[in-house]
């Protein structure tokens, strides 16, 4: 377990250390919309919506032991 959060702990730094490092604004566009946005902002985003889902698919397996 504490391997796990070794490795979690590792790469929120790395996350950190490549937003910190990417200041820059750049045009996010999505159908019809788009904004400008600083690079930093979308990294730390993506970032944390991949935290959110495997924390959702961890939990949803530990519901159902089937598998």
């Amino acid at each position: 377990m504490k391997v796990r959060l070794y490795l979690a702990l590792s790469v929120l730094a790395l996350l950190g250390i490549i937003a910190a490092q990417n200041f820059s604004q750049l045009t996010v566009r999505f159908l019809v919309w788009s904004m400008q946005i600083p690079q930093a902002l979308l990294i730390v985003s993506c970032g944390g919506i991949g935290l959110l889902v495997g924390l959702l698919l961890g939990a949803a397996k530990q519901k159902n032991p089937c598998d």
